[in-house]
């Protein structure tokens, strides 16, 4: 084998296996200009060991190329020294976001040969005709960054990164080793951003928006659907789909054809500013299938959106999200930056101000979490950040998975932001979870989250941080969701005839040790016992009620024993413990 492929990742809530599009894509184009390649991505130790089985064998690789991002700079570090010390034979190069901060620090340190800036698609066939064919010099390979025979860091000029898309080839997620679950399908259909953000990796790539055209992305799409018409969730990965709105509305209609053949939901995500600019976008995308949407919101404060260079508002925020509730998109996420430029109190009192204005304008639809500035290298932020009224932890940085601050400010320190981030996300959660229980959720929204999760695998935080919490709660849901189970005002003719079941198992939650049986803390008197028990999935209604009486009053004196039981079903019901099935 001529290269080798690898990611190294952690575990973290809401990977997409097979992600990695621009390895897949590199390792096609390799093969088709007569080299072999393989790819792997894994978790960190899963990589080492398939690295190390794979060099044992006879077809072991003559060059491993390391994924290199800000998550996995650390096990690109420790796993390139692992290898070279083990199998100095081997050549290693480097590429992904995070190779724009290697310096002569790192080369000196870590044996790599050279790595790869910005898009590889031809830089990579070029770094393997100069290692294998022993062709041409590595000074002249533009777009890459190594060491010389002196001991410089030798960065060569840029590389102007492919215009057409479309001679590129698509990814083929079926060869990821870890893309267990087809139901999903991530695809990128262009590249590039031209927003500026300043602290995004984008501002020190390239920002040319390139796109592949829309027949090509729709004949991809389709080719995937022949391969496995069980795909169910379309995950669009563009830095902003949204950009053009001719292209986003052909794309629409495209997708409406298509979901006439093939039953699937889709997800995408979008600047603010592009949302508020065509205001008849998000009715376009949610009647063509999308479910969830994604904005970069980062702050709720006017100061901090500026610095950032993020051409929003936070009344601009507040409009759009309101705007794409009414126009029918289900869920809406963005994300919250603490530590960023000019960080105080009082602009992060702002963001939680705006965050818990939002959970309550779309109870059940808009969701967020906080997270810690990061800083990509070679953004306007991490090149200046006094600039921008902050400093950088550099030394935590190969320390960090996404979970400690690597930023202060004039006013927050370490301490301060990893507090702050904690109660935030407290706050949250719990603010979500009142929302649910003061009944300000629509039943609506809540069962389609619960379709959509079940049918498509559409993940939202309503589920993860609240409903899945509520045990009860979260079984009544699945099995309303179902379209199994009824509610008793639904039964209609089948009122007697319907199959009563309890949402729980009986023996775990009730407790008899008191003179009365209680069920989470209330009280159940004789008929509400009786009935509960007889609630087994099994007995139609008509049959628990005459063997509830014949228990609870064999000789008919209770004039009122139906009416009684009627009302303890319905309380029962109210409380999410009892539902019907049609029989």
């Amino acid at each position: 084998m001529d290269i080798l492929f690898t990611k190294s990742h952690r575990y973290v809530n809401g990977y997409i296996p097979g992600s990695n599009l621009g390895m897949n894509i590199l390792t096609q184009l390799i093969r088709q200009n007569g080299y072999q390649a393989q790819m792997f991505q894994g978790y960190a130790q899963e990589t080492l060991d398939y690295i190390r089985s794979l060099m044992g064998s006879t077809d072991k690789p003559r060059i491993i190329g390391f994924y290199c991002d800000f998550n996995n700079i650390h096990w690109v570090k420790t796993f390139a020294k692992k290898i070279k010390k083990q199998f100095p034979e081997v050549l290693l190069l480097a590429g992904g976001p995070q190779t724009v901060a290697m310096d002569a620090a790192f080369f000196k340190e870590i044996p790599i040969e050279a790595a790869c800036i910005g898009e590889g698609e031809e830089t990579i066939l070029e770094l393997l005709d100069f290692f294998i064919k022993k062709k041409g010099q590595l000074k002249d390979i533009r777009g890459i960054v190594y060491l010389n025979e002196a001991g410089i860091c030798v960065e060569t000029p840029p590389r102007k990164p492919p215009e057409s898309l479309d001679n590129i080839p698509w990814p083929d997620i079926t060869m990821t080793n870890d893309y267990k679950h087809y139901g999903l399908l991530p695809i990128l259909t262009g590249r590039g951003c031209p927003f500026g953000c300043t602290f995004c990796y984008e501002g020190a790539n390239a920002k040319r928006v390139r796109r592949h055209s829309v027949d090509a992305l729709i004949a991809e799409i389709r080719n995937n659907f022949k391969r496995n018409p069980k795909i169910k969730y379309i995950n669009f990965l563009d830095d902003t789909f949204t950009l053009d709105a001719k292209r986003v509305d052909r794309i629409c209609a495209e997708i409406k054809e298509m979901r006439e053949d093939y039953d699937f939901v889709w997800f995408a995500s979008a600047h603010i500013s592009t949302i508020d600019k065509y205001r008849d976008m998000a009715k376009n995308l949610a009647d063509a299938g999308l479910k969830k949407f994604f904005f970069g919101l980062e702050s709720g404060s006017d100061q901090v959106l500026k610095s950032y260079n993020k051409k929003i508002t936070r009344n601009m925020i507040v409009d759009v999200i309101d705007h794409c509730v009414e126009s029918g998109i289900h869920s809406i996420s963005g994300n919250i930056i603490l530590g960023g430029p000019h960080e105080t109190l009082k602009t992060i009192e702002e963001s939680e101000t705006l965050i818990m204005e939002l959970l309550h304008r779309a109870p059940g639809q808009f969701e967020t979490a906080y997270f810690s500035f990061l800083p990509y290298p070679k953004t306007p932020i991490t090149l200046a950040p006094e600039k921008f009224g902050m400093e950088i932890y550099e030394d935590l940085i190969d320390c960090c998975n996404e979970d400690i601050p690597l930023s202060k400010t004039k006013e927050l320190d370490f301490m301060d932001l990893t507090n702050i981030r904690l109660s935030a996300n407290k706050r949250l959660q719990n603010e979500m979870r009142q929302i649910y229980l003061h009944g300000k959720i629509p039943e609506a929204i809540i069962l389609e989250s619960y379709r959509l999760i079940r049918q498509y695998g559409v993940f939202t935080r309503w589920n993860e941080y609240v409903y899945k919490n509520l045990p009860i709660d979260h079984e009544y849901w699945k099995m309303r969701a179902s379209g199994d189970y009824l509610l008793n005002r639904q039964l209609g003719s089948y009122d007697e005839e319907a199959i009563m079941h309890r949402t729980f198992e009986l023996w775990l939650y009730t407790d008899v040790s008191g003179e009365k049986p209680k069920i989470f803390g209330q009280t159940l008197n004789e008929i509400d016992y009786t009935l509960m028990k007889l609630c087994n999935g099994r007995l139609s209604k008509k049959d628990a009620l005459q063997l509830a009486r014949l228990q609870l009053d064999p000789k008919g004196e209770n004039t009122n024993f139906y009416r009684e039981a009627e009302i303890s079903l319905n309380r029962m019901e109210g409380n999410k413990w009892i539902l019907y099935r049609k029989p």
